[in-house]
């Protein structure tokens, strides 16, 4: 015997509508108290986030740093110079796969356009 169903397998929903069942289900769930478990991966992206937000950035000299990442990018002068160690270890122990070159020139298009302040230090 089948079940029919009222929805057509083809119906679209639109964002608003997506929203707003989002807020009902959340709703429910705090009115009967069903706690839902964030996943590992999903914690592991939301900590990233959280630990990147409250970075601390240090005031470094621009023509120090574009130096350091043009002439020791590739294994992360300018990363410790700039006080990223994870990043920097990252880029050291990496550097024959071409990563970190591929990276500093990221992190040299993030620093030029820059504005240093009256002493020529930006903040990295």
């Amino acid at each position: 015997m089948k079940l029919k169903t009222d929805k057509k397998k083809d119906e679209k929903v639109n964002f608003d509508d997506y929203l707003a069942l989002q807020k009902e289900l959340d709703e429910t769930r705090q009115k009967y108290g069903v706690e839902v478990k964030e996943g590992k991966v999903s914690r592991a992206i939301s900590n990233f986030f959280n630990k990147r937000e409250a970075r601390e950035l240090h005031s470094v000299s621009r023509k120090k740093y574009l130096i350091l990442a043009l002439l020791t990018g590739w294994m992360g002068g300018h990363r410790f110079y700039a006080r990223q160690y994870p990043s920097a270890i990252l880029y050291l122990l990496l550097f024959w796969t071409g990563f970190p070159f591929a990276m500093t020139l990221i992190d040299l298009m993030i620093a030029i356009p820059k504005e240093a302040d009256e002493n020529g230090n930006i903040l990295m």
